[in-house]
C-alpha cells in the first residue's frame, strides 16, 4: 500500500447553504488540490474520534470574505495556502458522505528522569459508536489506507479473495479483499456485471474467477464457463501475447498476486456439418465436440420450446412432452410394446411418430405443430443427431466433472437463440440434479458395472474425493436466457410473464446457489432487460460506464444518485463495486488479462 502526502487538502465548514449532518459535510478545498468523487478523507472529530468519509460532489461557489472572515475561515484559509496562492472571488468545495467514525489515541508525551522526552505510540484504532456533526473549521487530510479498510466494515477474513484495488488522486492504492462467504454464501452469494459494451465487464468477471481459481484449488472449485461471443473464451489456458506493463506487475504484487492462465482447460465445441465443430476457434488440443441424441435429452424436451408454445391450450404441447418422458424407453410405433423394430429411439422416429393417446393429442393440429418444431431444430442444425459418432454428450461430461477443472462450452455460432438457451439449459438441468443426488458418481457409473463394491471406497477413490466443493458457471448476455419479462395476458389468456424452461434452471440456481457453493457468474449490457430475480438474488454488483438514462431504471434502486453520476462518467478499465459487505461502494481498478484475449 503506498502512503500519501499528509499535507491538509482543505478544512470543514458551515454556511447557510451548507449545512452538516451525522450524514454528510461540506469541506472547502485548498487551491491547486486535486480531488475527485470517491477519494476518501479523514478529518478530526470530538473526543478523539476521526471521521472517515468520501467525496460525493465537486462544486464552484462564490467567496464572500465578509462572511467568512466572521466565521474565522480567512484565517485558516491563508494557514492551508502557500505564499504565492490567493483566493479568487470563488472556491472549490465537496460534499462528503460519512462512512464511518473511529476513535484514535495521539501520541503522549513523557519524560524520563533525565528530562528527556519520549513519545508513546497511539493505542490501536477501534471503530466507535458516535454519530456527531464534524465541526467546522477542522483541517481535512486524505485518509489512510488503513482508515479506508476500517471504514468500509471489512473486517478480518479468514479467507480473502482480492477483488482490486481502490486508487485515489493523491496515489494511495489499496488492496480491497472479499471474504469468500460474500460470493459463495451463507451471507450473500453470485456475481453480475453491467455496463456498456467495450469497458471490460466480462475482463473484472474473469480476473475475479481466475483469483477465485487459485485461492480455492485446495478446497477444490470447477468452473463452467459459455462462449457466446465468437473466440472470446477459446484461448483462456494460454499465456498472452504481449508482456505485462510495471503498473500491472505493481498492482498484481500489490493484490498479492502471481496469476497464470487457467489450467485443466477442457473445451466443447458445438458438432457441425461431417462431424466437424462449429467453432471460430479450434483449440490445438484439450476439445471434444458435443451433440444431442434423442435419447440424452427425452426427459428435458421442453427446454426447446417457450413457456407460452407449452402452455398454450391449444396446441397442449406440455401433454406430449409429459407423455414422451413417462412412457420412454417404451415407445412404439404401431402398438407392439414387446418388439424392438418400431421402438422410437432416435429424433427421425419421434418426428414420424404418431400413435399418441386421443387425451394426450385431441387435435391433429397438435400433433402437426410438435412434429414442426422438433423438424424445425432437425433441419438448420446438426446439433440433434440421431446417432453420435465422433461427439459426447455435455450432460455426461458435466458429471464426470473433477475439482480444478475448468469446462468452456461455447455456443457462439449456433444458428439460433433457441439453440444456445437448449443447450444453457440443458448443462444447468444436470447440474440441478447432481445437487439433487447428491453430487457423487455412483458405483455403476464410477466402474462401468453392475457390481457390489465398498462404499468407503468409492468415496475415497472415485467419489466425492474428486468432487469440487464449489461450482462456478459464467453466462455472458445472459439477458438472452434470463429476459425482463413484461406482464400481460396474451390471446389465449396466457401470462406473458411466465419463465421459459431455461430461465426456470437458471433461476432455480440463483435461489439454491447460497446453500449449495454453486454460483452464477452473469454478465449484460444493461440490468434493465433481464430479469429483476437476477438482481434481487445477486451479491456483488459489478458497474461499468452506463448512461444516466438506463441508470434511472428501478434496476439500480440500491445506488444513490451522486454514484450514478459518476457511472456516467467512468473511463474503460474502472468498476464500481457495490456489495452489502461495504457500507458504500467502491470504485476500483485491476490488471490486465494474463491469459490471451482473441
Amino acid at each position: 500500500m503506498q502512503m500519501q502526502d499528509t499535507e491538509p487538502v482543505g478544512i470543514t465548514f458551515v454556511s447557510e447553504n451548507f449545512s452538516n449532518s451525522i450524514d454528510e459535510f461540506w469541506i472547502i478545498i485548498k487551491p491547486e488540490i486535486m480531488i475527485n468523487p470517491f477519494d476518501f478523507i479523514s478529518v478530526e472529530n470530538v473526543r478523539n474520534t476521526k471521521t472517515i468519509g468520501i467525496v460525493k460532489e465537486l462544486k464552484r461557489i462564490y467567496f464572500d470574505p465578509e462572511t467568512f472572515s466572521k466565521n474565522q475561515y480567512f484565517s485558516q484559509l491563508k494557514l492551508l495556502m502557500n505564499k504565492d496562492e490567493m483566493l479568487g472571488d470563488g472556491l472549490t468545495v465537496a460534499k462528503i458522505d460519512v462512512i464511518a467514525n473511529r476513535q484514535f489515541h495521539k501520541f503522549q508525551e513523557e519524560y524520563t528522569e533525565n528530562d528527556s522526552r519520549i513519545n508513546k505510540p497511539p493505542k490501536k484504532s477501534k471503530n466507535l459508536s458516535i454519530n456527531m456533526p464534524v465541526q467546522e473549521g477542522k483541517l481535512v487530510n486524505f485518509a489512510t489506507a488503513e482508515e479506508v479498510i476500517s471504514s468500509l466494515g471489512i473486517p478480518e477474513m479468514e479467507n480473502p479473495i482480492p477483488a482490486g484495488v481502490i486508487s485515489m488522486t493523491n496515489d494511495t492504492q489499496i488492496p480491497i479483499d472479499l471474504d469468500v462467504t460474500y460470493i459463495f454464501g451463507p451471507d450473500t452469494t453470485h456475481v453480475n456485471a453491467t455496463g456498456i459494451s467495450g469497458n471490460m465487464k466480462t475482463s473484472y468477471l474473469l480476473f475475479l474467477l481466475q483469483v477465485i481459481y487459485q485461492k480455492l484449488s485446495e478446497e477444490g472449485i470447477s468452473i463452467i464457463l459459455f462462449n457466446t461471443k465468437e473466440k472470446d473464451l477459446l484461448y483462456i489456458d494460454k499465456e498472452r501475447d504481449e508482456g505485462f506493463t510495471s503498473e500491472d506487475k505493481h498492482v498484481l504484487d500489490l493484490l498479492g498476486l502471481n496469476l497464470t492462465p487457467f489450467n485443466n482447460v477442457k473445451y466443447f465445441l458445438p458438432r457441425g456439418k461431417n462431424g466437424k465443430p462449429n467453432s471460430a476457434h479450434v483449440p490445438e488440443k484439450n476439445f471434444l465436440t458435443y451433440s444431442f441424441e434423442l435419447a440424452d435429452v427425452y426427459d428435458r424436451l421442453e427446454l426447446l420450446f417457450s413457456s407460452e408454445t407449452t402452455l398454450d391450450p391449444q396446441y397442449n404441447i406440455s401433454s406430449i412432452l409429459n407423455y414422451i418422458y413417462e412412457f420412454w424407453p417404451n415407445l412404439t410405433q404401431g402398438g407392439n410394446s414387446k418388439g424392438d423394430s418400431n421402438k422410437i429411439a432416435t429424433w427421425t422416429d419421434l418426428i414420424n411418430f404418431n400413435e399418441y393417446p386421443e387425451e394426450v393429442v385431441t387435435h391433429k393440429t397438435t400433433l402437426l405443430k410438435f412434429q414442426g418444431m422438433i423438424q424445425r431444430f432437425r433441419k438448420p442444425s446438426t446439433l440433434f443427431v440421431d446417432k453420435k459418432v465422433t461427439s459426447t454428450y455435455l450432460g455426461r461430461e458435466i458429471r464426470k466433472m473433477n475439482k480444478n477443472e475448468v469446462y468452456v462450452i461455447d455456443i457462439a455460432r449456433l444458428s439460433t437463440l433457441d439453440e444456445q438457451a437448449f443447450v444453457v439449459g440443458d448443462v444447468m438441468k444436470t447440474i440441478d440434479e447432481m445437487y439433487s443426488l447428491g453430487h457423487v458418481d455412483t458405483p455403476d457409473a464410477a466402474f462401468g458395472g453392475d457390481i457390489e463394491i465398498d462404499a468407503e471406497k468409492v468415496k475415497t477413490n472415485t467419489g466425492m474425493a474428486k468432487k469440487p466443493k464449489y461450482i462456478v458457471i459464467f453466462i455472458d448476455e445472459i439477458n438472452r436466457f434470463l429476459p425482463h419479462r413484461v406482464s400481460g395476458i396474451n390471446n389465449f389468456g396466457i401470462s406473458t410473464s411466465n419463465r421459459s424452461a431455461v430461465a426456470e434452471e437458471l433461476f432455480k440456481t440463483l435461489i439454491t446457489g447460497k446453500s449449495r457453493h454453486c454460483i452464477l457468474f452473469s454478465a449484460q449490457q444493461f440490468k434493465s432487460q433481464i430479469d429483476p430475480s437476477v438482481n434481487e438474488n445477486t451479491g456483488l454488483h459489478v458497474i461499468t460506464k452506463l448512461g444516466l438514462s438506463e441508470l434511472s431504471s428501478n434496476s439500480y434502486s440500491m445506488i444513490d444518485d451522486a454514484t450514478k453520476s459518476v457511472i456516467s462518467k467512468l473511463h474503460k478499465g474502472e468498476f464500481i463495486l457495490v456489495h452489502p459487505a461495504f457500507r458504500h461502494p467502491v470504485k476500483i481498478t485491476i490488471p490486465k488479462p494474463t491469459f490471451k484475449r482473441p
